[in-house]
């Protein structure tokens, strides 16, 4: 029986398919024995016990399969921020939370993975894709929960400096990842207690010119016409 035909066979027994975890942590293996370069995706299938061509349709590379569990929490992430019914700077601060989460939960995953990453470079600039692309979300929820024009530039702000407290955070636990789970959490809350300090301010501020400029001035009830209308140029000139 072929492989299509086994599929098939498989999915009117209601055979499970192989989870999402199952297959990144065979990659993972395979990536950090043999090396990512020579990891072959027909590799990759016998090691996740699934075929080359169901593999191919639900990822498409090597690279798909190691960040295919990122992709699963951006959508979880997502979710999240739509239905909170939280102020948005809180909504923004737990879904760093569930991006976190996501890490610390399976570090057979996300520790190997980290270390593939720093070492091509091409993997490293899928991940700040990851990561540019929670900042974006971040920010359009910020400014789109605002209510108002011109916010973009202050929640960008703001969203930048939750991915960054979140990625100092994260960084220093890939470093020991045998640290006290607490302490981890502890950083993580001291650091979004730090973006809220600054980010209500930032939020405060509105990212358009300030209007027209009043000058008043006051001078004796006796001053004359023209004196007054040069006094109050004069003044002018000088604010300008």
């Amino acid at each position: 029986m072929g492989n299509g035909a086994q599929e098939r066979s498989a999915a009117r027994n209601g055979s499970p398919r192989a989870a999402t975890r199952e297959v990144v942590l065979a990659a993972v293996r395979l990536f950090t024995e043999d090396g990512f370069e020579s990891t072959t995706m027909e590799g990759i299938a016998t090691a996740a016990g699934m075929s080359r061509r169901s593999l191919f349709r639900r990822f498409g590379s090597k690279e798909d399969i190691l960040f295919a569990e990122h992709d699963e929490l951006f959508t979880t992430v997502v979710a999240y921020l739509e239905a909170s019914p939280d102020e948005p700077l809180e909504a923004v601060c737990s879904a760093a939370r569930l991006v976190l989460q996501g890490y610390l939960r399976d570090p057979e995953v996300t520790v190997p993975r980290y270390r593939l990453v720093r070492a091509h470079p091409r993997l490293r600039d899928r991940e700040v894709a990851m990561t540019a692309r929670y900042q974006s979300a971040f920010s359009r929820f910020l400014a789109d929960r605002e209510g108002a024009e011109g916010r973009s530039l202050p929640a960008g702000v703001v969203a930048a400096s939750v991915i960054a407290a979140h990625n100092h955070v994260l960084r220093s636990w890939l470093r020991d990842p045998s640290e006290d789970g607490r302490r981890v959490w502890g950083r993580f809350d001291s650091a979004m207690d730090l973006v809220r300090r600054s980010a209500r301010t930032v939020l405060a501020v509105e990212d358009h010119p300030p209007a027209d400029r009043v000058v008043v001035a006051v001078y004796p009830g006796g001053t004359d016409r023209e004196a007054l209308l040069r006094r109050i140029g004069a003044a002018v000139e000088q604010d300008s």
